[in-house]
C-alpha cells in the first residue's frame, strides 16, 4: 500500500523528471524510493534533535518550598532584567559569607544541607535560584552564560549588605560553570567547584553517549549547532576552563572518580589550568551526584576545611570531647563546690529568643537545674544520667521516661572553656559566636518544664 502511494506521487510530479514514469526501470523506482525514505528519515532525525535541544534548554521554573527546620530569610535580589529568589542566613555579622550555586535543573533547596553545615562552622550563607530555575525567571537554560549574570548580581548584593567580609563560593556543576563564566576576577576569597564541566562540547557528548552510546559523535554536533539559533551563543562562550586561571582566588576542585558526565580527566584538566593556590579532592566511588550526601566526612575534611582556612584562618584550638570518666569527675567537683558549670556562648541560628547562655547546676541524686540569664531568664529542673560515651542523657525531673522535648548533649573542652553540643562531632568548631544550639532546646519552651523567672 505504501509503495502504491509513492508510485502515484511519482507519476504526478513531472518536476521530478518522471514524466516518462511508465518507461522507468524497477531499479530506478526503488532508488528513488530509498532517496525519499532517506529524506524523510533525515527530517525526523533533525526534528528529534531539535526536540532534544528544546528539552535541554527549557526553563526549570517551579515553586520552591523552604525545608523544615531551615531558618533562612527569603530575599529578592536585583539583576539585569529580573529578580533573583534566594535565602539568606546570618550566622554572625563579622563572619564570612558563602554563596551557594545549585546544579542544572535544580533549585536553591538542594543547597540547604550545605548551608546548614556551613552555619555550624562559622559562615553566613546566601543560596539563590539561578535564572530559569526555581523561582527566578528566565526564558532558557544557557549552561552558565546568562546564569553568570546572577552570580555577579548576588556577589554585589552580599558586598552591599555585608561590606568588609570575606566571601566564598560553592558551585555545583552548572553553578560552578556560572561562576567561572562571569567576568574575572570575581572579587571573592575562595571558590569550591563541584563536578564542573571544562568545555561544553565534551559535556554534551558525555551526556549523549550515556544514552545513545557510539552514536554520540553524530548527534552531538547537531545539538551544539543549536546554541546559535536558540541562545545566540557559541561553544567558545561555554568553556569555563579558559577563565579559571583568572579567578583571582584559591580554588578547590571536587570530582567523583566514577563521574561519566564530567569525567575525572576533565576535572583534572580544570585543576591543571587553575592558578595557585589550588587543591583537588577526588571522591572515590562517586558519580555525578551530591558529594556531600555521598561522603559527608570527606566533605567536611576537604570543603569545610578549605573554606575555613581561606575565609576564617586556622582555628586556634581543636575541640576535645569529654569521656564518661571526665564528665563524672567534673560533676563530682562541682557538687563539692556547690557551683554551676558555666558554658561558652554557642547559641546558633536556631536560637529561640534571648534565653541567655547555658548554665547547669548539678544536684544530688542525678538532678540538674538548667538555667539561663538572658532577656527572658529561665530555669528547668531535670534528671540526668551519663552514658558510656560521656553523653548527658536528660529526663523530665518528675518522669523517668524519655521525652521528645529533651536533647541530650556532650561536653567539649575548647581551649580554656567548656561547651555543650547536642551533636556527637569528632571536631566541632566553637571558635565563633554564635554556633550550635544547646540547651535552649533542652525542653520545649511551651512545655511545663521550662519556667520563666519573674523579676
Amino acid at each position: 500500500m505504501r509503495h502504491m502511494y509513492i508510485d502515484e506521487w511519482l507519476r504526478t510530479h513531472e518536476d521530478f523528471g518522471l514524466e516518462d514514469y511508465s518507461r522507468c526501470s524497477q531499479s530506478d523506482i526503488m532508488a528513488k524510493r530509498w532517496i525519499w525514505a532517506l529524506f524523510i528519515a533525515t527530517g525526523l532525525f533533525a526534528a528529534g534533535t531539535w526536540w532534544i535541544g528544546s528539552q535541554l534548554t527549557e526553563p526549570a521554573n517551579h515553586a520552591v518550598t523552604r525545608p523544615e527546620g531551615f531558618c533562612g530569610d527569603l530575599v529578592s535580589l536585583p539583576s539585569e532584567d529580573h529578580a533573583i529568589a534566594g535565602w539568606w542566613t546570618e550566622t554572625g555579622n563579622r563572619l564570612p559569607v558563602v554563596l551557594l550555586l545549585h546544579a542544572v535543573r535544580a533549585d536553591r533547596s538542594t543547597m540547604v544541607v550545605r548551608a546548614q553545615l556551613l552555619q555550624k562552622h562559622g559562615f553566613s550563607t546566601l543560596i539563590i535560584d539561578l535564572q530559569a530555575h526555581g523561582e527566578t525567571p528566565g526564558t532558557a537554560i544557557t549552561f552558565g552564560k546568562r546564569e553568570s549574570r546572577d552570580v555577579v548580581a548576588a556577589l554585589a548584593w552580599i558586598k552591599t549588605r555585608s561590606p568588609d567580609r570575606k566571601i566564598g563560593i560553592i558551585g555545583c556543576s552548572l553553578g560552578g560553570a556560572s561562576a567561572l563564566l562571569a567576568p574575572q576576577p570575581l572579587g571573592v576569597d575562595a571558590v569550591v567547584l563541584e563536578a564542573v564541566y571544562p568545555r561544553i562540547d565534551r559535556a554534551i557528548e558525555n551526556r549523549v553517549r550515556l544514552r545513545v552510546g557510539a552514536a554520540a559523535p553524530l548527534l552531538t554536533p547537531l545539538l551544539l549547532w543549536q546554541l546559535g539559533p536558540r541562545l545566540h551563543i557559541t561553544t567558545s562562550d561555554l568553556e569555563p576552563i579558559r577563565s579559571i586561571a583568572k579567578l583571582g582566588a584559591p580554588v578547590l576542585i571536587a570530582a567523583g572518580s566514577d563521574d561519566e558526565h564530567t569525567t575525572l580527566g576533565e576535572s583534572e584538566d580544570l585543576y591543571r589550568a587553575a592558578s595557585e593556590p589550588k587543591e583537588i579532592w577526588i571522591v572515590h566511588g562517586a558519580k555525578h551526584q551530591d558529594l556531600l550526601a555521598f561522603d559527608p566526612t570527606g566533605y567536611k575534611a576537604h570543603v569545610v576545611r578549605f573554606l575555613t582556612d581561606h575565609l576564617r584562618g586556622p582555628l586556634p584550638y581543636h575541640a576535645e570531647r569529654l569521656d564518661k570518666s571526665a564528665v563524672d569527675n567534673l560533676i563530682t567537683e562541682r557538687l563539692a563546690q556547690k557551683a554551676p558549670l558555666v558554658f561558652g556562648s554557642n547559641q546558633g541560628t536556631t536560637r529561640c529568643c534571648d534565653l541567655g547562655d547555658p548554665n547547669l547546676q548539678f544536684l544530688p541524686d542525678h538532678q540538674m537545674l538548667a538555667f539561663g540569664d538572658g532577656f527572658v531568664p529561665w530555669y528547668a529542673l531535670l534528671s540526668y544520667e551519663i552514658a558510656e560515651d560521656g553523653k548527658i542523657v536528660l529526663h523530665q525531673s518528675d518522669d523517668a521516661s524519655r521525652s521528645s522535648d529533651l536533647h541530650d548533649a556532650y561536653i567539649y573542652r575548647y581551649g580554656p572553656d567548656l561547651y555543650l553540643d547536642k551533636d556527637s562531632d569528632t571536631d566541632p568548631d566553637f571558635s565563633f559566636e554564635p554556633g550550635t544550639l544547646w540547651p535552649f532546646k533542652a525542653v520545649n519552651i511551651n512545655g511545663f518544664a521550662l519556667r520563666s523567672l519573674v523579676r
